[in-house]
């Protein structure tokens, strides 16, 4: 383990088209989420508040691996699953984020944090990352995007069914292929990933209302990761703002002086039966070209 500062900043907002706000997010004790509810009614609200709070239960945990983490995905699958049987099959939710193996105190700015922290995600919510130079600024150039969307349209990318441009004309973003409480059960990805840098965490009505490069230099912008997650959310709105919008801006750091070992930042994805512990150095890969 090493001694670093970690911080958070959370801000969600209802957007300036709906009429109720089907995010929800966690951002407490080593565990920071955010989950897109979808569903009738409050089904989205319901399934999305119902997986935050099985992961509230997993904040408290002294320490997770991948066991406990599946646990708590498993548990929210079953109760998502319920709801949507309860409203007639509607409900569901994404969720992304990061999860340290050892629960950290909200209220201590400096202490232990292990060498690397898990990222995993159903849905088309996104985690990016991003590196600060040796002086400590975050770079906007250094964003990568860690998770890939469980949807039609990221499918047609990756199989090289069609160019990112074609796709983004011919599929709706919001068809997606995986979202907790689906009758046929998830997929979550993993990845391992070196708990240093910034992490941005958010649902699609960022990601989906502003573009990459807009979206780093905002991030990027502020040394305070509350008013980082302010102004991107604040971005959103000023872009019209189409539908919820959830930001969680997570810090971790080490002294300015060990700012530039962010160089060495890297992240891989995690295998099935695979944990953090299995995972070799040489086996770790980086992932910065991800857009």
């Amino acid at each position: 383990m090493i001694f670093r500062s970690i911080e958070a900043g959370l801000n969600s907002n209802v957007g300036c088209k709906r009429k109720n706000n089907q995010d929800n997010a966690l951002a407490s004790r080593g565990v920071y989420v955010v989950c897109d509810g979808m569903g009738g009614g409050k089904g989205g609200e319901r399934a999305s508040a119902q997986v935050a709070a099985c992961f509230s239960q997993l904040a408290e945990q002294p320490s997770r691996n991948r066991t406990s983490i599946e646990h708590a995905l498993s548990q929210s699958q079953q109760q998502v699953l319920e709801l949507g049987q309860e409203l007639g099959g509607i409900a569901g939710t994404t969720i992304t984020g990061v999860v340290l193996p050892t629960r950290v105190e909200d209220s201590v700015h400096e202490q232990a944090i292990d060498e690397y922290c898990y990222v995993i995600n159903v849905g088309d919510s996104r985690t990016y990352h991003m590196r600060a130079d040796a002086e400590g600024h975050w770079m906007a150039e250094s964003l990568t995007r860690i998770t890939r969307d469980h949807s039609e349209r990221q499918n047609a990318i990756d199989t090289g069914e069609m160019l990112p441009d074609e796709a983004n004309r011919c599929i709706p973003r919001n068809i997606i292929t995986q979202c907790v409480g689906a009758p046929d059960g998830i997929q979550p990805d993993w990845y391992a990933a070196r708990s240093t840098g910034r992490f941005i965490i958010c649902s699609d009505g960022l990601h989906a209302q502003i573009d990459r490069e807009l979206l780093a230099d905002v991030a990027a912008a502020y040394g305070d990761p509350q008013v980082a997650a302010d102004m991107l959310v604040q971005s959103a709105l000023d872009a019209g703002g189409n539908d919820n919008v959830t930001v969680i801006v997570l810090d971790i750091c080490g002294k300015s002086s060990d700012y530039s070992a962010n160089d060495d930042w890297n992240v891989s994805k995690i295998d099935d039966h695979e944990d953090i512990g299995d995972l070799q150095e040489s086996t770790l890969q980086t992932l910065r070209a991800v857009q």
